[in-house]
């Protein structure tokens, strides 16, 4: 497994996966097997959800709504690597340190982990610590994802990371819980390994949120020739993919409103509220559904 050492960037070479994680973004910037690129930007942390009718009904959007802005924009803490046992403090890896290591033994490793502490662009800030990890004889890339909560901020709609993929989805299966699910809503759904034909199309006359699965243990995306794993064996994962960006969906009054279809947005979530709906579309969700923000929230899951 080849490491290169850029003044912006990490690199990673292992059999046929190209990996490039950015210091300025906090995150995986690239992420290419055989040659073709999976994904359009940085991944970024998912912290909002278009507002559902029943978030309307109740005002949780209007109370929570400071998550929207944290969803697009957070701050790089700090960084740090750990190669083969050394550990690389973030001055270690940028310039002119780095150039120490362009020789370096640590060139040819067998695991590199490097982890990014953000900070939510919220006051207070909340933290977030995500550790991606390479290792040789393992496939993919891993990722360990924690969110540290603070008092005095809103409820959380949802609390994950969201990729960009540059391209429209052909299909998708999963292991996990059947069909549309959310936690107050999973009492009917099954246990099994489930496909969908194409992306998931917004169902309702005005965009909101939809296409929540939950419980997942493995979820494979095809588009064209590209083949795109996402797995979680230790602890289920909850996923979204969608045409759209919560942003898109949010400022889009019906779905012919919806920017054309050109890429995917893949939201792997730690954490889902809950849609309520109770006795009416504007009751508050059931406290046992809630995200408080003070929380901690972690998931594990492999890209292959």
């Amino acid at each position: 497994m080849e490491i290169v050492f850029g003044d912006l960037s990490l690199g990673i070479v292992k059999d046929d996966v190209r990996l490039i994680l950015s210091y300025n973004h906090g995150s995986l910037e690239s992420f290419s097997k055989d040659g073709l690129e999976y994904l359009q930007r940085a991944v970024r942390p998912a912290f909002w959800r278009a507002t559902s009718d029943n978030d309307r009904g109740n005002g949780f959007s209007k109370r929570s709504c400071l998550w929207m802005g944290a969803d697009l924009f957070h701050t790089v803490d700090s960084f740090w690597a750990d190669i083969d046992g050394v550990h690389l403090e973030r001055a270690d890896l940028i310039a002119p340190a780095n150039n120490s290591l362009l020789d370096s033994p640590l060139r040819q490793a067998k695991e590199a982990c490097l982890t990014f502490r953000l900070l939510t662009a919220t006051d207070p800030c909340a933290t977030l610590l995500v550790t991606w990890r390479a290792k040789e004889g393992e496939e993919g890339l891993s990722c360990h994802f924690r969110y540290e909560g603070v008092e005095g901020l809103p409820e959380l709609p949802v609390c994950g990371l969201r990729l960009l993929l540059p391209f429209t989805v052909d299909r998708f299966e999963w292991d996990g819980l059947s069909g549309e699910v959310y936690p107050d809503r999973i009492w009917g759904a099954k246990e099994g390994h489930w496909v969908h034909e194409g992306i998931e199309e917004c169902p309702y006359v005005k965009c909101q949120d939809y296409g929540m699965h939950m419980g997942v243990r493995r979820l494979e995306i095809t588009a064209g020739g590209r083949r795109l794993g996402i797995a979680a064996p230790s602890s289920p994962i909850s996923f979204s993919l969608l045409p759209a960006t919560p942003q898109e969906l949010e400022m889009a009054w019906h779905p012919i409103d919806l920017p054309l279809y050109r890429r995917s947005v893949l939201t792997l979530a730690a954490a889902v509220r809950g849609v309520g709906g109770i006795d009416s579309w504007g009751s508050d969700v059931g406290k046992a559904f809630h995200i408080p923000s003070d929380g901690v929230y972690e998931m594990d899951f492999t890209m292959i």
